[in-house]
This record gives C-alpha cells, structure tokens and sequence, in this order.
C-alpha cells in the first residue's frame, strides 16, 4: 500500500514537473522570438527616417526664396517654408515644418527644423552638406545628431552618387533612444516623382539597453521619395552574443510595410514595419 502510494506520488511530481519545464521552455521562446524582431523594426525606421532628411533637403534646395514648400498631396501652400541664408562662407537652408504636425506627400508626419549647411553650389560635384536638426520629429520621433553628405559626381552608369556619414539618434515617442553610427552610399538611380534611391553600406546601432547591434546591407536598398517603407533589399545584422539575423524587404520594389526575418536556425517570420 505504501508503495503504491509512493509510485502515485512520483508518477504526479513527474508530470507536474514535465508541464513546468514545457511551459517555461514554450515562454523562453516566445521571448527569445520578440526580442529577434525588435532590433529588425528599430532599425527599419531609423534608416529610413535618415534617408527621408536627405530626399527632403535635396527637394527644398530647389524653392528660390523664402517661400512655402508643398510637401503635401492637399494642400497647395505646402506646410513648411524653406529659408536661404549666408553664415560666413557657408549657405544655410533651413526647412521649417512649424510647431505642430504636418502630413506630407509620403504619408509621414513632420515638425521642427532641418537645417543644412553646405560650401559653393548645393548640387555640384563636391560639395559638402552637413544636416541638423532644430526640434524636428518624423512621426513623432525626434531625430538629432549630424548627416554629413558628400555629393560624388556620376558613377559609371551616370548616375549621381553621394557618400554619407551618419552620426545620429531617434529618440521615440516612448523615450527609448536608438543611436546609429552608419557610412552609406546613397545613389540616385531614378530622378523624376518619384525620386527612387538605393543604399549600401554598413555600421552600428546601440539601442536603449546600450547594446551595439553590427548592421551589413548585402543587397542595395531601394527607397523611394513617396513610400513610407523600404521597397527592396536585404541588410545582415549581427547581435551582442554573435548571432546574424537576415531582413529581407523583398527582391521587387514595393512599397508596402512587410518584411521577411531569417534567424539563424533558418526559421522565417513575417514582420510589419512602423
């Protein structure tokens, strides 16, 4: 009797402790998965965000004047006003999307100013822009630091191609700071409406918890001046414990918010961009 007792008693602890261990396992994983995908949609939003300041300073450097910028789809005065200015030897344009949030032509909110100071004529071979930025927020993140764009001519195929240097921080709407450190080369492949871009480069980003995230675009990234999202491209980035992770935006441009993450152990899983 006791016996029998005792085999009830171990054949319960066994299962109970089987249920424990499943269940731990099953939460270990789904946390491991979320923390695979948040480094993939920080970084979706600040490279785009980058290339955004870019696309926009070119556009503004276009306006004579000090006048209004159209910058939406509906309203023909446009929301911010482009300035040209002289500090010294340099030029200053300083675009201004005012205090409060403006909706632009890609569908993206922006306020603030960016400020871009550059030497000799802004589209000539050469010429050096350095980007700042005076209270400006992207759908509602904060963008600071400093974008340093060289213009470097025509490529073989005569397109225009500049290298950048990228030493900037979005700050989020819920605080969290994500700072990149990131050299570029952003070439201009197709001109007209809309503007479309490609990307290589690599770099680093330290997200909130301090961690430094190696980031390797391994085939170009397409962007365009009227899509919220990346169109094309795959970008490798490396974790602190060694580990790659593959985001695949598509080998077709298309705008749209849906990315493909590739973990190490060949698992996929479908993401939506911010």
């Amino acid at each position: 009797m006791q016996k029998s007792k005792l085999m009830l008693f171990l054949s319960t602890a066994a299962v109970t402790l089987s249920v424990f261990i499943f269940t731990a396992a099953c939460h270990k994983t789904s946390t491991s998965t979320n923390e695979d995908t948040t480094p993939a949609t920080d970084y979706s939003v600040a490279e785009k965000t980058f290339n955004d300041v870019q696309t926009v300073s070119d556009q503004a450097a276009t306006v004579n004047g000090n006048m209004a910028f159209r910058t939406t789809a509906t309203t023909g005065s446009g929301c911010a006003t482009v300035t040209h200015s002289f500090n010294g030897t340099d030029s200053v344009l300083t675009i201004d999307f005012g205090l409060t949030d403006c909706l632009c032509h890609d569908g993206s909110y922006r306020r603030g100013q960016i400020i871009v100071t550059y030497t000799g004529h802004y589209a000539d071979s050469g010429s050096v822009h350095n980007i700042t930025f005076n209270n400006f927020f992207h759908n509602d993140n904060q963008v600071t630091g400093t974008k340093t764009v060289t213009n470097m001519g025509h490529n073989s195929s005569g397109q225009i191609y500049f290298d950048v240097t990228i030493n900037c921080s979005i700050i989020k709407a819920n605080g969290e700071t994500h700072t990149a450190n990131w050299n570029r080369v952003r070439t201009w492949v197709t001109q007209g409406t809309p503007n479309v871009y490609q990307i290589t480069g690599s770099g680093t980003l330290v997200r909130p918890n301090g961690k430094t995230v190696s980031v390797n675009i391994t085939n170009p990234l397409v962007m365009a001046s009227d899509c919220r999202w990346i169109e094309a491209g795959t970008v490798v980035y490396t974790l602190p414990n060694g580990l790659n992770r593959t985001l695949n935006y598509g080998n077709t441009a298309l705008c749209d918010d849906l990315a493909q993450l590739t973990l190490p152990n060949g698992t996929t899983q479908n993401i939506t961009l911010k």
